[in-house]
């Protein structure tokens, strides 16, 4: 974005609440954002992702981008001068900094490998407050705690499915649990949207465990969506059509692993092919995602995972479109006190790479079921992920925080 359209951006009139997301969770802090502008908000997306790289695919828009080209110095003086100056604007017109991104806390990219980000600091000294959405099940927990849970009360030992359990690089005990005191320092809430509670994000007056962040808008998710031409499936007649997608596959599924258990997958549906069942497997990996909902509209089924036991994007975006969508659950927690209600209403299908076999035969053989499973999942998904019924939700846990005196310094724990 130009920088002249950024100063448009800052003459706007200063609302009553006000927030600056940061970094890409998706789309969904695009679409929350505009929900809570539609309640009266002051609130903008910034990033500082480069528009072309491998990750735009994800993402639906933002309203400022301060990425930098170049990390020659010259460029960098440009940057940072650019930067310098919105963080400026930024901290006096918003009360709270609501970033995502394992390791991206800082509005300059140079600085997020700082314990202590100068820009962090000096936001929290302004008396601003800072929010923190995970990414996935290493945020701020450490993998064998992680190991521990899924196995103790789970079907599997999750981080033996896993290809980042060998890149500890990306996950391991020492990186996540670093990574989570720091959170826990600057941060004075942090969404976990359903993760299990283990480590930093195991629950407190600062955690926030239910689904809050990770808005749909739901007239982008329709079930009755037009699908384009070059996006049409021909099927044959009464062929049954199961989506699944994993993105980033070739990363991902390697030394026999796969986390979100595709080989199952493809292998249960075979079986099912060998028994006469006229059903298709519609897989699509690295797809710019704002498309993939015309391939998921066009199934009977939707699966997501067999290994986590919580549900991600795949499984809002079937269910927002009023599919039945079939994931493994494992809504148990180490300590029971710490049970979600958005799980226990969970219309999800659950199944391993044990069951999903069975689960598959039974749905591909009663239509009635999938439609009811299908409307049940709509509900769900309008009261949980709709980006309205989240902003309603988050508006109430930002009234909350502002009603406290703010803390200047950062915190020692969760």
């Amino acid at each position: 974005m130009q920088f002249g359209r950024i100063r448009n951006l800052f003459r706007q009139r200063k609302a009553e609440r006000s927030v600056v997301f940061l970094n890409h969770s998706y789309y969904h802090f695009w679409y929350l954002a505009k929900a809570l502008r539609k309640r009266g908000w002051d609130a903008i997306t910034v990033s500082t992702d480069s528009p072309w790289s491998s990750h735009a695919r994800y993402y639906h828009g933002e309203d400022v981008n301060l990425y930098l080209p170049s990390a020659s110095n010259a460029a960098r003086a440009v940057a940072s001068k650019r930067i310098v100056r919105f963080v400026e604007k930024a901290r006096n017109r918003f009360r709270l900094l609501h970033f995502a991104g394992d390791d991206h806390m800082s509005f300059f990219p140079w600085e997020i490998v700082n314990e202590d980000p100068p820009d962090m600091v000096e936001w929290r000294a302004a008396g601003r407050r800072i929010a923190y959405t995970v990414s996935g099940c290493n945020s701020a927990t450490a993998q064998t705690s992680v190991a521990g849970w899924s196995a103790k009360t789970g079907a599997v030992d999750v981080c033996s499915r896993c290809v980042w359990q060998l890149r500890p690089d990306v996950c391991s005990d020492a990186r996540n649990l670093a990574w989570g005191r720091k959170a826990a320092r600057y941060c004075d809430l942090i969404f976990t949207e359903a993760i299990p509670a283990l480590d930093f994000v195991r629950g407190g007056p600062r955690v926030v465990r239910e689904p809050m962040t990770t808005a749909l808008d739901p007239q982008i998710w329709q079930p009755s969506i037009r699908i384009p031409r070059r996006f049409r499936v021909r099927r044959d007649d009464q062929e049954l059509l199961v989506y699944h997608g994993v993105g980033n596959f070739e990363t991902r599924n390697s030394h026999g692993r796969n986390i979100k258990g595709t080989p199952a997958i493809v292998d249960a549906l075979n079986r099912l092919k060998a028994e006469g069942m006229v059903v298709r497997l519609l897989f699509v990996t690295d797809m710019r995602s704002i498309d993939v909902r015309f391939i998921q509209a066009q199934s009977d089924i939707v699966i997501d995972q067999l290994n986590y036991g919580r549900y991600g994007a795949q499984a809002r975006e079937g269910m927002m479109l009023g599919k039945p969508v079939v994931c493994y659950i494992n809504p148990h927690e180490l300590s029971p006190t710490d049970e979600l209600q958005c799980l226990k209403e969970a219309p999800l299908v659950s199944a391993t790479e044990q069951t999903i076999y069975e689960v598959l035969k039974d749905l591909a053989g009663d239509a009635a079921k999938r439609r009811a499973i299908g409307e049940a999942s709509r509900r769900y998904a309008m009261k949980w992920h709709s980006a309205d019924a989240c902003a309603e939700r988050y508006e109430r846990i930002y009234d909350e925080l502002m009603s406290r005196e703010p803390q200047t310094g950062t915190y020692n724990s969760v």
